[in-house]
Protein backbone atom coordinates (compact mmCIF):
# COMPACT_ATOMS: atom_id res chain seq x y z
CA UNK A 1 0.00 0.00 0.00
CA UNK A 2 2.87 2.37 0.72
CA UNK A 3 4.26 1.81 -2.77
CA UNK A 4 0.80 2.44 -4.22
CA UNK A 5 0.53 5.73 -2.35
CA UNK A 6 4.00 6.76 -3.54
CA UNK A 7 3.14 5.90 -7.15
CA UNK A 8 -0.15 7.81 -6.86
CA UNK A 9 1.71 10.91 -5.61
CA UNK A 10 4.05 10.78 -8.61
CA UNK A 11 1.28 10.45 -11.18
CA UNK A 12 -1.64 12.29 -9.53
CA UNK A 13 -1.18 15.52 -11.46
CA UNK A 14 -1.47 13.72 -14.81
CA UNK A 15 -3.84 10.97 -13.62
CA UNK A 16 -6.19 12.58 -11.05
CA UNK A 17 -8.22 10.42 -8.70
CA UNK A 18 -11.63 9.44 -10.02
CA UNK A 19 -13.93 11.05 -7.46
CA UNK A 20 -17.17 10.12 -9.19
CA UNK A 21 -19.13 6.91 -9.09
CA UNK A 22 -18.91 6.82 -12.89
CA UNK A 23 -15.98 6.99 -15.32
CA UNK A 24 -16.56 9.40 -18.20
CA UNK A 25 -13.26 8.94 -20.00
CA UNK A 26 -9.91 10.62 -19.77
CA UNK A 27 -6.89 9.95 -17.64
CA UNK A 28 -7.70 8.93 -14.08
CA UNK A 29 -6.46 6.83 -11.25
CA UNK A 30 -8.95 4.92 -9.15
CA UNK A 31 -9.11 2.68 -6.12
CA UNK A 32 -9.84 -1.01 -6.25
CA UNK A 33 -9.15 -3.96 -3.99
CA UNK A 34 -8.01 -7.40 -5.20
CA UNK A 35 -10.18 -9.34 -2.75
CA UNK A 36 -13.27 -7.38 -3.82
CA UNK A 37 -12.37 -7.93 -7.48
CA UNK A 38 -12.05 -11.67 -6.84
CA UNK A 39 -15.40 -11.74 -5.05
CA UNK A 40 -17.11 -9.89 -7.89
CA UNK A 41 -15.68 -12.07 -10.64
CA UNK A 42 -16.25 -15.36 -8.82
CA UNK A 43 -19.94 -14.40 -8.57
CA UNK A 44 -21.77 -16.94 -6.44
CA UNK A 45 -18.73 -19.03 -5.59
CA UNK A 46 -17.26 -18.57 -2.13
CA UNK A 47 -14.17 -16.42 -1.97
CA UNK A 48 -11.65 -16.70 0.82
CA UNK A 49 -8.55 -14.66 1.55
CA UNK A 50 -7.05 -17.91 2.86
CA UNK A 51 -7.44 -19.45 -0.59
CA UNK A 52 -6.26 -16.48 -2.66
CA UNK A 53 -3.22 -18.38 -3.99
CA UNK A 54 -5.46 -20.54 -6.18
CA UNK A 55 -8.61 -18.42 -6.49
CA UNK A 56 -6.99 -15.27 -7.89
CA UNK A 57 -5.08 -17.06 -10.69
CA UNK A 58 -8.30 -18.87 -11.64
CA UNK A 59 -10.14 -15.54 -11.92
CA UNK A 60 -7.43 -14.19 -14.22
CA UNK A 61 -7.38 -17.36 -16.31
CA UNK A 62 -11.17 -17.17 -16.66
CA UNK A 63 -10.63 -13.70 -18.15
CA UNK A 64 -8.18 -15.28 -20.63
CA UNK A 65 -5.15 -13.67 -19.02
CA UNK A 66 -1.89 -15.62 -19.22
CA UNK A 67 -0.66 -16.05 -15.65
CA UNK A 68 2.48 -18.05 -16.45
CA UNK A 69 4.76 -15.06 -15.79
CA UNK A 70 3.13 -14.14 -12.49
CA UNK A 71 4.96 -15.45 -9.45
CA UNK A 72 3.90 -13.71 -6.26
CA UNK A 73 0.52 -12.85 -4.80
CA UNK A 74 1.44 -9.20 -5.45
CA UNK A 75 1.77 -10.03 -9.17
CA UNK A 76 -1.69 -11.61 -9.18
CA UNK A 77 -3.16 -8.69 -7.26
CA UNK A 78 -1.66 -6.17 -9.71
CA UNK A 79 -3.09 -8.16 -12.62
CA UNK A 80 -6.54 -8.17 -10.98
CA UNK A 81 -6.35 -4.39 -10.59
CA UNK A 82 -5.28 -4.00 -14.22
CA UNK A 83 -8.21 -6.20 -15.25
CA UNK A 84 -10.49 -3.91 -13.26
CA UNK A 85 -9.09 -0.95 -15.24
CA UNK A 86 -10.25 -2.70 -18.41
CA UNK A 87 -13.72 -3.12 -16.90
CA UNK A 88 -13.70 0.56 -15.87
CA UNK A 89 -12.89 1.70 -19.41
CA UNK A 90 -15.69 -0.53 -20.72
CA UNK A 91 -18.17 1.00 -18.25
CA UNK A 92 -18.53 -2.30 -16.39
CA UNK A 93 -17.66 -1.40 -12.79
CA UNK A 94 -19.67 -0.77 -9.68
CA UNK A 95 -18.43 1.88 -7.25
CA UNK A 96 -18.78 1.16 -3.54
CA UNK A 97 -18.52 4.13 -1.22
CA UNK A 98 -19.42 7.79 -1.39
CA UNK A 99 -18.00 11.19 -2.33
CA UNK A 100 -16.76 11.92 1.19
CA UNK A 101 -14.93 8.63 1.79
CA UNK A 102 -14.11 7.87 -1.82
CA UNK A 103 -15.03 5.00 -4.11
CA UNK A 104 -13.66 1.52 -4.63
CA UNK A 105 -14.41 0.23 -8.13
CA UNK A 106 -14.98 -3.46 -8.81
CA UNK A 107 -15.93 -5.24 -12.03
CA UNK A 108 -19.50 -6.03 -12.93
CA UNK A 109 -19.20 -9.44 -14.58
CA UNK A 110 -20.91 -9.78 -17.92
CA UNK A 111 -23.86 -12.18 -17.92
CA UNK A 112 -23.02 -15.72 -18.96
CA UNK A 113 -24.32 -16.64 -22.38
CA UNK A 114 -25.84 -20.04 -22.95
Amino acid sequence: MFNGEEIYQVFSSAWPLLTSRYFHGGRVSFETFPHAVTCALRDRDGTSAKEKRWQRPKVLESAKIDTSGLESIDDFDAALCALTARYLIEGQTYAYGDVEGGYIHVPIPLPLTT
